[in-house]
């Protein structure tokens, strides 16, 4: 019986091939039809009728087919030539959704992760496009879990579930999100996410309190404060929110807010060596040095049990650089040198200076203040906490409170202001979040409510040591021809510094190089304009993961794309490789050469894949294009010779059929100079020029002179090339 089935099915193979030749394709299709139903096995009999059945226009027939060898394929592992199958079938059928999520299932088993979440992408605009937000949702959540480091996915996830009922689980998105932004220290897309998704939770205390502390890690403390102050109303005892807005009084100039927030906490929590440090060392920065001196000497003992001796060292030293010849500083100095065993450090302080202070140092030397480090440092604390921590005053009359002379029955200027002055916050002047994101999404300003009548109370010792170091700032930016940087800064100053005339003449002199500048100016916009245009692009460079942002507007959202390009880096060469293969047997010649280009990025394939674009190219009628990568794969440096020869024999196929007859000579004749019995070169040689009526064959060193000229639709003529070789 075995044998009476191999001799009908050779019968008809050989039926089916006459009929083929005779291009009678519907005979042809009843040959395979019988063979295939004789042998459900015989993959290549069916594949081939799947072939027919597409000739002839016969798509459910092909389809039903091609999904048979697909599941074959899929079932015994061959899962490259399974995703060919069913990339043919979605050619035949795009509308078939059951074929992407296999190619995507396929593709992952692969290791081909981009390929896979291109595939989901697919699916993702179709059920968006469609409202079916359920399907959306699973699809989004399960490319989010194969690539969880694509944070557009886990941005687009997160705004379908706030946008559909489903908020609690797109908060936790999207906090996991700023998670991850924040441990690369990317503030700014933290930010943008920032604005994009407080104004579907305006109340939410978390994100309002992240948002403050992404300005501060930007260095925009003034909007950080603000937010916090806004906060701190809800809740004004809240340790973290004042520990948070102690930091951005500090850093944003505001010392008497500042030092004001830091004795609230000490009132909570005396015994918070963090918070009197930073307390301290905002004393310092303001160049307040008595004020730090009266509060170390109270609390050095503390530092000490705390283990923080050598931040008493950096602090005690500064001080003595900046008060010279101040009996506590070189006091504590001197027990601090014993324990650190530096004990002749202060000699050495002592013998620089001048003689213009008595000091006995056999008492310093004898004596250390530190030595009281037997008290329970919680004596230290109850007594702190019974006292209403106002400044501590040194014996020395001079310490200024920052009281004007005559003023001693007015208010403390720590409770002249109260914690509702607010400054603007106006993003749009740092950042342009509507462009960046096309949106039409609410300000961040109406979410908090400002009092613009009221300013911040300014240092006035910060201002004055600060104006002549603003003014170069602002000139250093008037000659980089930073105008808007520097006509900033010079607001900043009269701001602080209304009277400076210096500060006046700068904007003056901005204003006059603008105008100079002007021209020159224009031409470079206009042209910038039509390059980013033509790129579509905005003000931003959108070469990061959150450069697909979507709308807020959701009757113009756009198709979401994933990184797919990056993630190819991290996909298995081999598989894009092999994949190409697949496609080009398969007919996919696009789907092919993509394949190529991904593969080529590992160095050690990169002539191959060129080769095999070529191929493709050739494949598709597109001569040039295939002539061009043979090209450049001879230009590489890793080139070897064997591949050498074979390039240059697939130039001569090529040029063959383009009917560049005299160019595929040169080409073989210089594979045959390199090597005589390289496949059928010398029958070629001979058969062209046989053709071409060409009776001597130049030596091999005319030969290598030789190469072929770039494709064009000239008639051959012969003509002297370089040699590729």
């Amino acid at each position: 019986m075995g044998v009476f089935l191999a001799t009908n099915k050779d019968k008809l193979l050989e039926s089916a091939q006459k009929n083929l030749s005779k291009k009678q394709y519907t005979k042809a299709i009843k040959d395979f039809a019988r063979i295939v139903e004789m042998e459900p096995g015989d993959i290549r009999s069916r594949q081939k009728l799947a072939e027919l059945f597409v000739r002839t226009s016969k798509t459910a027939e092909a389809y039903e087919q091609y999904e048979a060898i697909a599941k074959y394929y899929s079932s015994n592992g061959f899962y490259l030539k399974a995703i060919a199958i069913y990339k043919q079938m979605q050619r035949l059928d795009p509308s078939q959704l059951s074929i992407y999520s296999r190619l995507a299932e396929l593709n992952q088993k692969q290791g081909l992760i981009g390929n896979a979440m291109a595939e989901y992408r697919s699916l993702v605009d179709y059920y968006e496009r469609n409202q079916l937000i359920a399907d959306e949702i699973k699809i989004l959540e399960k490319m989010r879990d194969l690539d969880p480091g694509n944070l557009n996915v886990r941005v687009k996830l997160a705004e379908v579930l706030v946008n559909n009922e489903r908020k609690d689980e797109g908060f936790e998105e999207i906090i996991a999100i700023i998670d991850v932004l924040k441990g690369k220290s990317d503030f700014d897309k933290c930010l943008k996410l920032y604005t994009m998704f407080l104004p579907y939770f305006p109340g939410n205390r978390q994100l309002q309190t992240g948002l403050a502390h992404t300005f501060f890690e930007k260095g925009d403390y003034a909007r950080g404060t603000t937010i916090l102050e806004t906060l701190l109303k809800d809740k004004p005892g809240d340790p973290d929110l004042l520990r948070l807005v102690s930091r951005g009084y500090a850093q944003s100039g505001n010392y008497l807010r500042a030092v004001e927030s830091y004795r609230q906490l000490l009132q909570m929590d005396p015994s918070d060596l963090d918070i009197r440090e930073a307390l301290i060392q905002c004393e310092i920065d303001y160049k307040h040095y008595e004020l730090a001196v009266n509060e170390l000497e109270e609390w050095k003992d503390a530092f000490f049990k705390a283990g923080r001796l050598e931040k008493l060292k950096e602090y005690y030293e500064f001080l003595n650089a900046e008060m010279p010849h101040t009996t506590a500083i070189i006091e504590t100095l001197d027990s601090i040198y014993e324990l650190t065993g530096e004990g002749g450090k202060l000699l050495d302080i002592i013998s620089d200076r001048n003689d213009d202070v008595e000091i006995d140092t056999g008492d310093i030397l004898s004596d250390s203040l530190l030595g009281s480090v037997d008290l329970d440092i919680e004596d230290d604390e109850n007594d702190a906490a019974d006292n209403d921590f106002s400044y501590g005053i040194l014996e020395d009359d001079n310490i200024d409170l920052l009281l004007e002379p005559g003023d001693d029955e007015a208010e403390s200027p720590l409770q002249e202001e109260h914690s509702d002055s607010f400054i603007e916050l106006d993003i749009s002047d740092s950042i342009n979040l509507d462009d960046e994101f096309e949106t039409d999404d609410v300000e961040l300003d109406t979410l908090f409510h400002f009092d613009t009548d009221k300013e911040i109370p300014v240092d006035p010792v910060r201002n004055i040591s600060n104006l002549q170091a603003d003014l170069e700032e602002a000139e250093f930016y008037l000659q980089q021809g930073l105008f808007v940087d520097a006509e900033r800064l010079c607001n900043d100053i009269l701001a602080y510094a209304p009277d400076s005339q210096e500060c006046r003449r700068k904007l003056q002199e901005i204003e006059e190089q603008r105008r100079v500048e002007s021209p020159k100016t224009e031409t470079l916009s206009a042209a910038d304009s039509q390059a980013s245009d033509g790129l579509g692009f905005g003000d931003f460079d959108f070469d990061s993961e959150l450069d697909q942002l979507q709308s807020f507007n959701t009757n113009q959202k756009k198709v979401f794309k994933t990184d797919v390009d990056e993630q190819i880096a991290a996909d298995d060469m081999e598989s894009h490789y092999n994949l190409g293969i697949a496609y080009r047997e398969m007919g996919l010649l696009d789907d092919a050469i993509s394949e190529f280009e991904k593969a080529q990025k590992d160095p050690l394939r990169y002539v191959d894949c060129q080769m095999l674009k070529g191929l493709t190219f050739s494949d598709k009628g597109d001569y040039l294009s295939a002539e061009r990568m043979f090209l450049q794969a001879l230009d590489s440096p890793r080139l070897e010779e064997i591949q050498r020869l074979n390039l240059g024999y697939e130039l001569g196929l090529l040029f063959e059929r383009a009917e560049r007859h005299y160019d595929a000579l040169v080409s073989y004749r210089n594979v045959l100079a390199q090597d005589s019995k390289y496949r059928d070169v010398a029958e070629k040689v001979a058969t062209l020029k046989r053709n071409l009526g060409i009776l001597d064959d130049p030596s091999p060193a005319d030969a290598k002179a030789q190469s072929p000229r770039l494709a064009t639709s000239e008639p051959d003529k012969p003509r002297q090339r370089v040699s590729f070789l």
